[in-house]
């Protein structure tokens, strides 16, 4: 029997055998259904979606009779990392192996949806990669204050525009505590949080954790209690004397000789 670079691919990822394949349309023995409705070239597809990768979607779903049910299309994009349990099984799927810009029309059986069994309907999609972030995990290390650091995404050597005192710092961060409760999101404000480096203007923790940082850098980081909020914390949501745990990402940086 022959098996297509489709299915070869499926195998290989860990997906189940498939029902039939090509290189437009595929099912899978447990009813996952994706045909691809906008294909990208060789040529302009320089990388393809696969676990970790944090994605930018368009998606419109739609009942089992064409009615459209709901759709960010046209809208911000909804993002999530494949592969994290963030998104239901089937899309979590669905999504990998796509081109940026790539639209696929996705049927998802009701176990791989919002189901608990195999009962209801099935789930009518059609979404598009608008982009993907691929990370390049660099170092880890510990300062002298005891703030641990991990650069989650490292900009290499000339690429790195670094953040020094008195530079403005665009952020955005994800704030949670050791039981992993989550504090504080920018996302959630959908805006960055901006504030000059060394300055006074943040917690002292996030001023030496922040220094020395690349535009574009991303960096998980724990934050000791007497260089957060102490032992008073921050009622209610932080208590005192809790550790910190910030996932950050320097989004822009201005210079302090730009201002």
């Amino acid at each position: 029997m022959k098996i297509s670079t489709q299915t070869t691919c499926f195998l290989i990822l860990g997906f189940s055998s498939a029902v039939y394949s090509s290189d437009q349309s595929w099912k899978d023995e447990d009813g996952l259904e994706v045909t691809i409705t906008k294909e990208i070239s060789d040529e302009d597809c320089k990388v393809k979606s696969a676990g970790g990768d944090v994605v930018d979607q368009y998606y419109k779903l739609r009942d089992e009779k064409g009615a459209e049910i709901g759709s960010n299309f046209g809208k911000k994009p909804y993002t999530f990392t494949l592969g994290r349990n963030q998104v239901i099984p089937g899309m979590d799927r669905a999504m990998r192996g796509m081109c940026i810009g790539e639209i696929r029309d996705v049927v998802i059986p009701p176990k791989l949806g919002f189901a608990k069994d195999a009962s209801g309907q099935p789930l009518y999609y059609t979404v598009q990669l608008v982009n993907l972030f691929r990370a390049n995990p660099g170092e880890r290390w510990v300062t002298e204050e005891g703030i641990q650091i991990e650069q989650t995404h490292k900009i290499e050597g000339a690429q790195c525009k670094k953040a020094e005192q008195g530079d403005k710092i665009y952020q955005q961060y994800i704030l949670r505590l050791e039981d992993n409760t989550l504090v504080d999101s920018s996302y959630s404000r959908n805006s960055p949080f901006v504030f000059r480096l060394r300055n006074r203007e943040v917690i002292d923790g996030m001023d030496i954790a922040m220094d020395g940082m690349c535009e574009g850098e991303r960096r998980r980081v724990v934050i000791p209690s007497e260089y957060g909020y102490g032992a008073q914390g921050s009622p209610p949501e932080i208590p005192g004397g809790a550790r910190l745990f910030f996932e950050i990402v320097l989004e822009k940086l201005v210079k302090r000789d730009e201002l």
